[in-house]
């Protein structure tokens, strides 16, 4: 159960870091796109441009629209990145959890297990002091039976809860 709930962690882990990964790219490649269209206005209106004010109007707008550009990238860069933490954080109690009930099943199934051999041990020492000969064999054959039984299904819990 434990292994499963680690694999699942693990791919919803690389999705989200690829969605985010993907998203930082097109945010990069749109910024890319709005940086250079605004340098080709910006070259258009410099060629233009009749005094010396226009000019400066002209680079105030061009570095205004990079800025701008540049901050719409890294705000969907942050906002990738939020999902992708909060995603982890949710995978990682998810997988604790997980964790946590396997442990229990595995103490209880470890405790019943020593409690049926505990079981089976006073069975066996009561049948001993009251059996003949062939009944204590046969006590001690239905003893190590039952021994191999509870270890048999603790090896079954512990594998069904990883």
């Amino acid at each position: 159960m434990a292994t499963k709930d680690l694999t699942d962690r693990r791919k919803r882990e690389a999705t989200a870091r690829k969605l985010c990964d993907d998203a930082s790219e097109r945010a990069k490649m749109a910024c890319d796109v709005a940086i250079k269209q605004a340098k080709i206005v910006h070259e258009m209106a410099m060629k233009m441009a009749v005094d010396d004010q226009a000019r400066k109007e002209a680079t105030k707008a061009y570095e205004e629209a990079v800025k701008k550009a540049e901050e719409v990238r890294h705000t969907i860069e942050w906002e990738a990145q939020v999902i992708l933490t909060h995603t982890w954080v949710q995978s990682d109690k998810d997988y604790q959890e997980a964790l946590t009930k396997s442990k229990e099943r595995i103490a209880s199934a470890q405790k019943t297990c020593d409690e049926a051999k505990n079981q089976a041990s006073i069975v066996f020492e009561e049948a001993k002091k009251s059996a003949d000969g062939k009944q204590a064999k046969e006590a001690a054959k239905a003893y190590k039976k039952a021994i191999e039984r509870a270890e048999k299904d603790y090896r079954e819990a512990i594998a069904r809860s990883q």
